[in-house]
């Protein structure tokens, strides 16, 4: 393990020191970069765990919506069986009289 951890800080070194030459930066610039950094990090860290507490706020409040939209639906549903509960005896009233003025114009009709 303490072989890995060299390794890898010899690679951060020298990785470092390429970037100080390649950039033309100090210590202290390297260190304000490093410190910008880290800063744009928690703040996007930041952001993303606001964005899940309002996306878990957002998800909550459309499960209300979806449950009040099936009791509506619900509601809805019940009334239209009352009103067609109501209409069907008209309904059989009004077809027992078409099917008699049907069967009286028949025999009006006159027969060829």
């Amino acid at each position: 393990m303490a072989k890995f951890f060299r390794r890898s800080m010899a690679g951060l070194g020298l990785s470092l020191a390429a970037y100080m030459l390649i950039n033309r930066k100090t210590p202290k610039d390297v260190y304000t970069d490093v410190k910008d950094y880290v800063q744009d990090v928690l703040d996007a860290a930041d952001h993303l765990q606001s964005a899940r507490e309002d996306f878990t706020d957002a998800s909550s409040d459309l499960g209300v919506q979806m449950a009040h939209a099936g009791e509506v639906l619900t509601d809805i549903s019940t009334e239209v069986d009352k009103f067609q509960f109501k209409l069907e005896p008209h309904l059989a009233i009004m077809q027992k009289h078409a099917d008699h003025l049907q069967k009286t114009l028949d025999e009006l009709a006159p027969k060829d």
